[in-house]
């Protein structure tokens, strides 16, 4: 219980603790990483901040992967020619990589996303069961 104790005493009287979330835009994110890394470990040479962050270049993020044409079209669950004719369209975002199309899994996700329609309400309204239930008949 006192070992409890010791440990609430030793976090309430420690020095506080300083947390920064910055957000850059930048089309060269290697030279931003650089000099991050510079500025950090400028601040970790002083006595103060020992311990010295990882930063992770964007390189090395999971990126998303790209499907070739017959590969999206059995995701999407539509034939070759289909997802053909819906690229010419531009309806769906793809790229052309040594005269082969390809296509990323977050645009195909959301191209499914964007294919789902509403049911017609107008079949309840004009079936033939409800037209004969009010005729009398």
């Amino acid at each position: 219980m006192s070992d409890a104790r010791d440990l609430t005493e030793k976090s309430q009287h420690a020095d506080p603790v300083l947390v920064a979330c910055v957000v850059f835009q930048t089309r060269a994110p290697e030279h931003l990483i650089q000099k991050i890394r510079e500025a950090i470990t400028a601040i970790a040479q002083t006595p103060a901040c020992p311990i010295i962050p990882e930063i992770n270049s964007p390189r090395s993020l999971p990126e998303d992967a790209w499907l070739r044409h017959s590969e999206a079209a059995n995701y999407l669950g539509i034939s070759k020619s289909t997802l053909y004719q819906y690229a010419c369209q531009h309806k769906i975002e793809c790229r052309k990589l040594g005269g082969r199309l390809e296509y990323r899994r977050s645009t195909l996700d959301r191209f499914k996303d964007l294919q789902i329609r509403r049911t017609h309400q107008w079949f309840a309204q004009k079936s033939i069961i409800t037209t004969a239930l009010g005729s009398g008949k």
